[in-house]
């Protein structure tokens, strides 16, 4: 299990390989500079080049909890553009209490602005199913009473891959740790 993690670690975070291959190219680079002969030189060019050559393979292979990152933000920036259908074609077909909730609150507010810090993703890929939990943002107004809409705490979404798509089946919103109904609070408020 840990040279998966590490290996999910090198395709996740390109920090590792270029601090490993700055500190291998600084070794190098005084071999070379001490020695001043091919074999050096040759090590030297072949450190940089495997460095640049993991780069570009973190940069092109995508992981699944990349992927599940990519589609939280994509459902975030189709809240924040007031897009229903967008959002709904996020959300799995089976997944009624969520598309029910975006269809009861995405048409009473309009919202300025969504975000996520903190964002932490759990993929269980023999089940083709993930767990996102951050804390999420959403700022706007209510568009029937013109009150401010605003919340900023902790938000679950589970997914499920269908295809190559992940889609949103399940959440839950928190208040200081404490569960809430999203629509309650709107319809109460």
């Amino acid at each position: 299990m840990n040279s998966v993690c590490s290996v999910a670690t090198l395709l996740e975070n390109p920090l590792p390989i270029y601090a490993v291959g700055a500190v291998l190219a600084t070794v190098c680079g005084l071999a070379f500079l001490a020695r001043r002969n091919l074999p050096s030189l040759f090590a030297l060019i072949g450190v940089v080049v495997l460095t640049l050559l993991l780069v570009v393979v973190e940069r092109v292979v995508v992981t699944e909890r990349e992927q599940v990152e990519a589609a939280l933000l994509q459902l975030m920036r189709d809240v924040e553009a007031g897009d229903m259908p967008a959002v709904l074609a996020r959300i799995d077909s089976g997944a009624a209490k969520m598309r029910n909730d975006v269809e009861k609150l995405m048409p009473q507010a309009e919202i300025k602005d969504t975000g996520a810090t903190s964002v932490r993703v759990e993929v269980d890929a023999e089940r083709l199913t993930a767990t996102s939990r951050f804390r999420g943002k959403v700022d706007g107004v209510h568009r029937r009473r013109g009150m401010r809409v605003f919340f900023f705490d902790e938000v679950e979404i589970n997914w499920v891959k269908r295809g190559e798509q992940w889609l949103a089946e399940a959440y839950a919103v928190k208040i200081k740790g404490k569960a809430i109904d999203p629509v309650g609070q709107v319809d109460e408020n």
